[in-house]
């Protein structure tokens, strides 16, 4: 039976779009009374026997992320759903991130997609991911992420009830941008520079001589406007769609930290599902994550080349090992600080990167 629909439309076209590491958030739907992207596409119920298994991810409908989710519930529906049916609710209608990855802890729902260094509040050592130029390529964070070094990141989070399955979903790199051009660090000094609240990006603003500002994702476009903030940082997916562009049109792309997403979910819900069904659920998230990085890449060479031609944007000529000679110290700061759960972590990802 299909469920009562308690957002207005108007309600769902005012949900903030969670982008980047933004810390933009809305009032989340009950979870009874959200409508699934497949029930706003007229697509069939639940079969009468299945467990219905929610579903979620901050991104509205018509982005990378939520089109990905719907493609990956299809699939694990093609296969099992007449045993655990997949109901995805994308634009925060379940909450945002952080409410999701409770409501997961707590059994309000089963699983979800977001960035993989959100989940560095429950461990510290993903915060590395944020880390300005702590890996050289997107392939060397993978290595790590796979590794030895890293296997203590998702025993933990399994003992937080969150179990991740796939974090191979690539977004494109991180980039600085600002209302004058960016050629070096020498640029950033001194720099109104937006940060989350987070410290990790406090301390890639510090390192770089810009003076952080706490502002949320929501707020981001029009603290550019109004001058409160001269620029920033974000992936590059996000610069355009949230319209960073208008108010900063200098980008340093300098590839500064490869953010990936992520799917897990309810360790309980997870622990109780068959091996069978583990597999087939793991095999349909590998499968779209392909087609996933492949969107990504190609929607910002789209981008770009908009942003060039129609958005007026200049793409500095930068000095890149400036920017990552200024961030050098960082790591053995950081470490020395005890800033991850690991103590020598920074030292143990070098190898990642020979």
């Amino acid at each position: 039976m299909k469920k009562t629909i308690a957002m207005g439309l108007a309600a769902v076209m005012s949900v903030t779009v969670l982008a980047g590491c933004g810390g933009g958030s809305s009032a989340p739907a009950e979870a009874a009374g959200a409508e699934t992207a497949a029930e706003a596409a007229g697509e069939k119920d639940a079969p009468a026997n299945a467990q219905v298994v929610k579903f979620g991810n901050s991104g509205a409908i018509g982005e990378p992320a939520p089109q990905t989710c719907q493609e990956f519930c299809d699939i694990v529906n093609e296969k099992i759903g007449d045993r655990y049916y997949f109901e995805f609710y994308p634009a925060e209608q379940l909450g945002n991130e952080t409410t999701m990855l409770e409501n997961i802890q707590v059994g309000l729902q089963e699983g979800m997609m977001c960035a993989l260094d959100t989940l560095a509040t429950y461990e510290a050592d993903l915060n590395i991911l944020s880390m300005a130029f702590a890996f050289d390529s997107y392939d060397n964070m993978i290595d790590y992420l796979k590794s030895d070094v890293a296997a203590p990141i998702w025993e933990t989070l399994d003992g937080q009830g969150i179990h991740v399955i796939n974090f191979e979903f690539q977004k494109n790199p991180r980039i600085f941008f600002a209302n004058k051009e960016l050629k070096s660090p020498a640029d950033m000094v001194g720099m109104k520079y937006r940060i989350p609240n987070l410290p990790i990006f406090e301390k890639n603003a510090r390192a770089m001589g810009a003076t952080p500002v706490v502002v949320a994702w929501s707020e981001y476009p029009f603290a550019l406007m109004q001058g409160v903030v001269d620029g920033g940082e974000c992936s590059k997916d996000s610069y355009r769609s949230a319209g960073l562009y208008e108010s900063a049109k200098y980008v340093a792309d300098v590839d500064y930290a490869y953010p990936v997403e992520q799917i897990c979910f309810s360790a309980q819900f997870w622990d109780s599902l068959s091996p069978e069904d583990q597999k087939i659920i793991e095999d349909a998230a590998a499968e779209v994550a392909s087609r996933h990085s492949e969107r990504t890449l190609d929607k910002w060479n789209e981008d770009k080349e908009w942003l060039i031609s129609e958005g007026g944007v200049t793409f500095c000529d930068i000095d890149r090992q400036a920017f990552i000679d200024a961030a050098a110290p960082l790591g053995a700061e950081l470490q020395s600080e005890g800033f991850f759960s690991t103590p020598d972590l920074y030292d143990q990802t070098r190898q990642f990167n020979q």
